[in-house]
């Protein structure tokens, strides 16, 4: 039997736990299909940390409508995973899957999706709510910035896109840990998670402009196998 929840209608029925203050909140939904957990943080520099955890004893099938807001979200599964399906939506895959031990970037105002949660498996993920803007927060410059992420600095995003980021490195994964198993409550739970949030952008950051360059030098070692073959042939 497939469950089917539809927006925040269906989850503030189940919904058991809802805790917040200005920074911070949580929320446990818990049903006979499983249970489900959300805890958020809000952060400076326009951060806002967001933890979810799910297990359900049937599938389950979420409807989410993002707001308009441009900002980018930065994704990491830690554990499980879960096919969404966008229908429609030029630039974004109809059918694509997240999966444990990768990362993703996106960004997808006022898109509707739908995530398929499998029975009996526990998905975990966390993610990075942030504005490209970010950026010129920092003094100084930045070197070979991706050129998707320098667009985004000077323009607002206009289109939805996602993008897979590759493997989640084990640096990154050693963030994602400290991060689950924050040591400290309050101001310094704040100050923490801040910490750990920026250094996992900046691992993230780094590791994509390693995938173009990697892919830019095998472009350029074809081309001149290219040419030398030509050479070749013309001498």
């Amino acid at each position: 039997m497939t469950i089917h929840l539809t927006g925040t209608e269906d989850f503030g029925e189940f919904c058991q736990d809802v805790q917040f203050n200005e920074y911070e909140g949580k929320s446990q939904l818990s049903t006979w299909f499983g249970q489900s957990s959300h805890r958020w943080t809000i952060l400076h520099r326009n951060l806002v940390l967001s933890i979810c955890d799910n297990e359900y004893s049937q599938p389950v099938i979420s409807e989410e409508k993002h707001d308009d807001s441009p900002e980018l979200t930065s994704k990491f599964f830690v554990s499980g995973g879960t096919r969404t399906v966008t229908p429609n939506v030029a630039g974004v895959s109809d059918d694509y899957e997240e999966v444990a031990g990768y990362n993703y970037l996106f960004s997808l105002p006022d898109v509707r999706e739908f995530e398929y949660h499998r029975a009996n498996q526990r998905a975990q993920n966390i993610k990075i709510y942030w504005h490209p803007n970010l950026l010129d927060s920092f003094q100084g410059s930045f070197e070979n910035l991706p050129a998707l992420l320098e667009q985004l600095k000077e323009n607002p995003i206009k289109q939805p896109f996602h993008q897979p980021l590759g493997v989640t490195t084990p640096a990154m994964q050693l963030v994602l840990k400290q991060i689950l198993h924050c040591p400290f409550v309050e101001t310094l739970r704040q100050m923490y998670l801040e910490a750990k949030v920026l250094e996992l952008l900046v691992l993230k950051i780094a590791q994509w402009g390693e995938i173009i360059r990697y892919y830019s030098d095998r472009s350029i070692s074809a081309l001149m196998k290219l040419n030398v073959c030509i050479m070749l042939k013309l001498f």
